[in-house]
């Protein structure tokens, strides 16, 4: 009895190491992805009053993304100021104001990969240049393959998912800098048609 249960536990093991190490042997997708802006999402994570976390979105959003054979690629986002929601008008209006975004002066926040690499299963990992209030920073953010599918006219779409924290201040964005929290998460869920070859 004891013997079975031995047996049937290191099958049990086995299974589970099989499962969990088959996606770092996937290989890499590949493909050129035109934002979809519809079906993309910007949004940002920030605390208030040391309290509650707040959330906002962005909602423009343009790029690309591409990957090769071989798991390397380039990652090309751009996000329109102006299009920030809170669902508050005078919230957005302060907002887009030199006391923060300063929409006026820098309508643009960017990113813009120098290499993109395949780390195994659906994980990449992305470096470049992060540029937001006039200010440009090096960072490197984790990529996540969400999924490949169809969209309603049948052609082939892919999806991908990053989340990254950033402090404003190293934007130059200190306005209300205790009540407003400094770090700021950002998640960017991008969808997007594969171009045809």
């Amino acid at each position: 009895m004891r013997k079975g249960l031995t047996l049937a536990s290191a099958a049990l093991v086995l299974a589970v190491v099989a499962l969990v190490d088959t996606p770092s042997r996937s290989a890499p997708v590949a493909g050129d992805v035109t934002v979809d802006p519809v079906h993309s999402s910007v949004l940002f994570r920030i605390q208030h009053n040391g309290a509650a976390m707040f959330y906002g979105r962005f909602n423009r959003v343009a790029g690309s993304i591409s990957v090769v054979e071989g798991g390397t690629g380039a990652l090309d986002l751009t996000v329109d100021v102006d299009s920030v929601d809170t669902a508050n008008e005078g919230r957005d209006k302060h907002l887009k104001s030199p006391d923060f975004f300063n929409a006026e002066q820098f309508p643009e926040i960017t990113f813009q990969s120098e290499a993109l690499r395949h780390l195994g299963g659906s994980k990449y990992e992305a470096k470049g240049t992060f540029s937001m209030h006039g200010v440009e920073k090096e960072i490197t953010v984790a990529i996540e393959h969400t999924g490949t599918g169809k969209n309603r006219q049948g052609a082939p779409v892919m999806g991908f998912e990053t989340a990254f924290t950033v402090k404003r201040s190293d934007y130059g964005m200190n306005f209300m800098q205790g009540p407003i929290g400094d770090e700021v998460r950002i998640i960017v869920s991008i969808e997007g048609a594969l171009a045809a070859k």
